[in-house]
């Protein structure tokens, strides 16, 4: 009998050791989805209600529309990151890519054009929004048991973008409506099809890209001019 109470004692001692290490794992996971709670709020109050509305106000469209495409990127490859982790089923990727490309990608190649609420176009970016919401909520592994973290990822990744191109178009502001843009307003879907058949459409494709790479590096340049001398030998014309 001695013998089993000192055999009894040690498993109770490694399990009260195991409850105490689940608490405290638990007990760090919360506090870790705290603070990136309070990052994402300060995120959002600073950079996505102040600073990108001042952005905004002191940019013309082209530019505008390269920040948007810069956080577009940075927006994907932070959800594929996610996908590819383990955090959400194998076949959400095909949901994301085809909410982001057709959707946000597409709404971003049209900026700044303002386009009605009951018109086409505003119905498929709900819809896409919508497919979207539903493909994380189908897809996030074990909703029930991590659903703060579940809803900080829907938060980033389904609404964050289209507030900030809501925000960055010109909506109330009649006079711009009609300014002369660069921008075509025609369904990604459609424009890729052209591209590939019509010659024409492939090499006013191809220019526009050369002229929006140009800017890219001209921004670049601009905010690190220690680029400025490498930039120039690449293409003498910017200097």
């Amino acid at each position: 009998r001695g013998a089993a109470l000192c055999g009894a004692a040690p498993r109770r001692n490694s399990r009260s050791r195991g409850g105490a290490a689940a608490r405290l794992t638990g007990g760090a996971m919360a506090a870790l989805l705290i603070f990136a709670y309070v990052l994402f709020i300060a995120f959002f109050v600073v950079g996505v209600c102040w600073l990108w509305p001042d952005f905004v106000d002191c940019s013309d469209p082209p530019r505008i529309r390269v920040a948007l495409f810069v956080i577009f990127g940075l927006s994907l490859a932070a959800e594929l990151a996610v996908c590819f982790a383990g955090v959400v089923k194998p076949w959400t990727v095909i949901v994301i890519l085809v909410c982001d490309c057709w959707g946000m990608l597409d709404a971003f190649l049209r900026f700044p054009i303002v386009h009605d609420l009951d018109s086409l176009f505003s119905l498929k970016q709900v819809v896409l929004v919508t497919a979207k919401l539903a493909g994380y909520a189908l897809g996030f592994k074990n909703v029930a048991k991590y659903v703060g973290w579940f809803i900080l990822l829907v938060l980033c990744f389904v609404f964050l973008v289209p507030i900030l191109w809501v925000t960055a178009l010109p909506i109330g502001d009649t006079s711009s409506y009609h300014q002369a843009h660069d921008a075509v307003d025609m369904d990604i879907v459609v424009r890729i099809w052209r591209i590939i058949t019509i010659p024409a459409d492939r090499h006013a494709a191809a220019l526009r890209c050369k002229v929006g790479i140009k800017r890219v590096v001209v921004a670049v340049a601009q905010m690190c001019p220690c680029l400025r001398s490498p930039v120039i030998r690449w293409d003498p014309s910017l200097a």
